[in-house]
């Protein structure tokens, strides 16, 4: 403990240090913390000025060989592949080949007399079409998607669904909006996905180490995903990529991202009235556009700079990737350990771009992940109790918490997670993921009231959180 204290001592002191320390410098040094700390294993690019200041890759790309992480390891992009998906859509329509006021009956007939007939390509470009995500399915994950589907009959699995508002009048992150994106497409072509992505946008501009994947594939260089767990790490679980066709099948590297950036920062792919449409900021407080979050980025409490981001997670991965138009900037993470503090990594990297001051504290999640481990869960939130106390030293990531009480329920150590859990609801009463995870651990205690309370703390957050609708309608109709 002690040693980690002195480390994160002596970081803050060298950050601030020395002025003339260059930039990437202080980025390195940035990384190097994290990576010591268990919280980053992968590769990191960060541009200023359209010019890559930094680049580098850390931990293993395979834990069982020993094989390091290098810059360009391929890693899978989970989410980050709906940026790709918009953008292939909008060289659709800039070819003419798709209308963004057309709706999905237009172009799939299957649709018609189904609740998102009339939705338009626009609104399932901005998640506005009212189409629910797959997570209105309770065992969705272990029942679905593990299977291989043909596109037809994973349509089939949601087709009938109700929308969940009037399209257009509201925000709600639909995945299964973009397969649908990626379904016309096939359709309207002729072309599989994967080709279409290939043609029309890696080969364009040089994306060698980019594609879409299927687990019976071999690519080289590729990392393989892990979790982060008790004392140690677990390998990724599996899903087939058949059912993220669209949303997250892709995988890439840091300078094919970079690559990618470029391509819309100079109109390569698109023209300027669609890249402009792109990057419009959409109904707040979202403010998603066509496959960005246009809004400022906080990188301290008081600074925050206009930016294009999308966060990936899938088994094993998470990738984040913030665009700074106003400095033509990038900041790329690709990581293959999960979960980490995606905005606390990136956040700080652009504090270094800034030339702010960055005081790195030990996360208490880490200790707390360990402490779980060896003296179980009681343990762990007394000594979080003393952590939170002590600012100077120690800082809490409430979605690293929050993930610590979902592994314990997956591991289905329902106690435990029920401790942790509990210690979160308190700590972080205005997260609704926060509700919804204490709603689940005490509807598997069989809890049942609780987990009612819960769910309906959640949806006074936020009110369109199906998950929390569909858990509460589920226990309220077996009173």
């Amino acid at each position: 403990m002690k040693s980690y204290l002195i480390f994160a001592s002596l970081f803050a002191l060298i950050l601030n240090s020395s002025v003339a320390q260059s930039k990437k410098e202080k980025l390195d040094e940035l990384m190097k913390a994290y990576h010591n700390y268990n919280m980053f294993d992968g590769s990191v690019l960060v541009a200023e000025n359209g010019k890559v200041i930094y680049k580098a890759a850390f931990g293993l790309a395979n834990r069982e060989w020993d094989i390091p992480n290098t810059t360009d390891t391929k890693f899978m992009i989970g989410s980050v592949s709906k940026p790709f998906t918009a953008v292939l859509m909008l060289i659709q329509v800039q070819k003419g080949l798709i209308n963004l006021d057309k709706t999905i009956s237009d172009y799939l007939p299957e649709f018609s007399n189904k609740p998102a007939a009339k939705v338009t390509i626009r609104q399932l470009l901005s998640h506005t079409s009212g189409i629910p995500n797959y997570d209105i399915i309770k065992d969705f994950f272990p029942r679905i998607s593990r299977q291989n589907f043909a596109r037809e009959d994973y349509v089939n699995i949601y087709i009938d669904s109700s929308l969940v508002f009037e399209p257009g009048t509201k925000y709600a992150y639909s995945s299964w909006g973009y397969f649908t994106l990626g379904y016309i497409m096939e359709r309207v072509t002729g072309k599989s996905y994967s080709h279409l992505m290939k043609e029309d946008i890696f080969d364009k501009i040089g994306m060698n180490s980019s594609g879409s994947y299927f687990h019976t594939q071999i690519i080289n260089k590729r990392a393989t995903g892990y979790d982060y767990s008790f004392g140690g790490y677990t390998s990724l679980d599996f899903r087939d990529q058949s059912n993220t066709m669209g949303t997250g099948d892709l995988y890439s590297t840091v300078d094919d991202i970079f690559k990618f950036h470029t391509a819309l920062s100079t109109n390569t792919l698109l023209n300027k009235q669609l890249t402009a449409e792109m990057f419009t900021p959409g109904i707040r407080p979202a403010q998603y556009g066509y496959g960005w979050f246009n809004k400022q980025f906080k990188y301290t409490p008081t600074d925050s700079v206009t930016s294009n981001f999308h966060l990936g997670m899938t088994e094993g991965f998470i990738s984040f990737v913030v665009r700074i138009p106003s400095t033509n900037g990038l900041i790329v993470i690709l990581c293959n350990s999960s979960p980490t503090d995606f905005f606390g990594i990136t956040g700080n990297l652009a504090k270094v771009l800034y030339n702010k001051p960055i005081h790195l504290k030990q996360p208490v999640h880490k200790v707390i992940e360990k402490l779980i481990a060896e003296q179980g869960a009681l343990k762990a939130i007394e000594k979080y109790k003393h952590m939170k106390t002590d600012s100077a030293h120690y800082y809490t990531d409430w979605i690293s918490m929050n993930f610590l009480a979902e592994q314990l329920q997956t591991l289905k150590r329902h106690e435990d997670a029920r401790i942790i859990a509990e210690n979160n609801a308190a700590e972080f009463p205005n997260r609704d993921l926060v509700m919804v995870t204490m709603g689940n651990i005490y509807s598997a205690l069989n809890r049942k009231a609780d987990a009612i309370i819960f769910y309906k703390k959640a949806l006074a957050i936020y009110p369109g959180y199906e998950e929390a609708k569909n858990k509460l309608k589920e226990l309220e109709g077996n009173k």
